[in-house]
């Protein structure tokens, strides 16, 4: 019987297995007599266990900033900080090591990066370190179906992925291998996303401009593969000791809605299913999303709201300085507002200004290092002053917890500030 028989023909008693394994991987292995230990579908599932909002200081910090699908370049800021070795595995020991989002558009090798990451993060916590990886305005931008900025390339990768996963999907039931609960069909539901891709003229449209956006949208919405098994088990806000990590910015009425909901909110919204929200939550959404805010990132720090910046950091407990993505600074890694605040986005993918691979260090004793790849490190600014230790209870129990006050002033902001 040809593969393609195989594949499309009716299932028989003979083709049915009697233990079904649990990957294409495995059934390959298994057929060929190897004993390989291969990954099963459960590395692809849905992650939803709560993601964390604040963890321990660490002795050694390391903060990368956006990434934008150049797989290249992110070798090379790992190996910079001293986080990988020559084979590209974890060296970093128990560093702490911080990703501040944006793996996704302006560059072709979106999942390969993906999968470089998760597998570092592994690697890291064996070691006794951590890899955290958090989620940016594009990762929201593309769950919610905005693809724009999406390359040929990538999209060239997502209908590889998208394919070979399909592939042993169908293998596996041809095998009589039972498919798991709730899993869909995989060829009903590549029907069903091309439909829906000329449903209307617009998306017609698009779907000519930008070819297999249409499977993109399948593997990034709500639910599905890449959004339940990468973005929903990121935080898209994290505190290390007093470093709070962010794509965008902290803003008041986000410390007032509360970190951890904010955290576990994105996550219900990113793994679908009936019970999620059907739409993004108005925090991710306008100009002062919580992914989006660039009050504290001109590259003029008289631009920079650095009042507003003090006062959230006073107001979520143990906090003294932000770090941030999402705005590219050309004169690479720099402080403002007296340190209160570091931006790390310098533009490195070579589809978002090719800039130099820099990433910032922060030791225990109080060292803030910007490390280059052709120059000594360089340190960036001095301590962020101590505040006040007069904090009100409210500010502290809406910080990480959040109060329902906060609810109403984030609709609104982004009711009334496009994204």
């Amino acid at each position: 019987m040809g593969i393609l028989d195989f594949l499309f023909s009716s299932p028989k008693a003979e083709t049915s297995c009697d233990v079904c394994v649990k990957s294409f991987a495995q059934m390959w292995a298994a057929y060929n007599r190897r004993k390989d230990s291969l990954p099963g579908d459960e590395v692809y599932q849905g992650r939803s266990e709560p993601v964390p909002t604040a963890v321990p200081a660490a002795d050694r910090l390391v903060a990368i900033g956006d990434i934008h699908g150049d797989y290249y370049k992110a070798v090379r800021a790992f190996r910079l900080a001293g986080l990988t070795d020559e084979h590209g595995r974890w060296s970093g020991g128990s560093t702490v090591a911080v990703q501040v989002g944006d793996i996704l558009d302006r560059g072709d090798h979106e999942i390969r990066i993906l999968i470089m990451l998760e597998r570092l993060a592994r690697e890291a916590e064996a070691a006794g370190g951590k890899l955290y990886l958090l989620n940016g305005n594009h990762e929201t931008m593309n769950v919610m179906g905005d693809h724009r900025y999406a390359t040929p390339g990538a999209n060239l990768e997502v209908l590889g992925f998208s394919t070979w996963r399909d592939f042993t999907a169908l293998m596996k039931r041809r095998s009589g291998c039972p498919a798991s609960e709730g899993q869909p069909d995989p060829l009903q539901e590549r029907r069903e996303a091309a439909a829906q891709a000329s449903s209307s003229s617009a998306t017609l449209q698009m779907s000519r401009l930008r070819p297999y956006n249409w499977l993109r949208s399948r593997a990034l919405q709500p639910g599905g593969e890449i959004a339940r098994r990468f973005f929903a088990a990121r935080s898209t806000v994290l505190q290390v000791g007093d470093n709070v990590f962010v794509h965008g910015g902290v803003l008041p009425a986000h410390v007032e809605y509360g970190l951890e909901r904010i955290n576990r909110e994105t996550q219900s919204w990113m793994l679908g299913g009936p019970d999620g929200p059907s739409r993004a939550p108005s925090f991710l959404r306008g100009g002062s999303a919580i992914v989006w805010a660039r009050a504290f990132s001109a590259s003029d720090e008289r631009r920079c709201d650095c009042e507003t910046l003090r006062s959230v950091l006073e107001s979520i407990p143990g906090a003294r300085r932000m770090v941030v993505g999402h705005t590219v600074q050309t004169r690479g890694i720099n402080s403002a507002c007296e340190s209160r605040v570091i931006r790390v986005d310098v533009g490195m993918s070579h589809g978002c200004g090719d800039g130099p691979v820099e990433v910032l260090e922060v030791l225990k004793d109080g060292q803030v290092r910007r490390l280059r790849e052709h120059g000594p490190p360089v340190p960036v600014g001095p301590p962020p002053p101590r505040h006040s230790q007069h904090v009100t209870q409210h500010a502290q129990g809406a910080a990480h917890g959040g109060k329902e006050a906060g609810a109403a002033s984030i609709s609104a902001a982004a009711a009334s500030t496009a994204a």
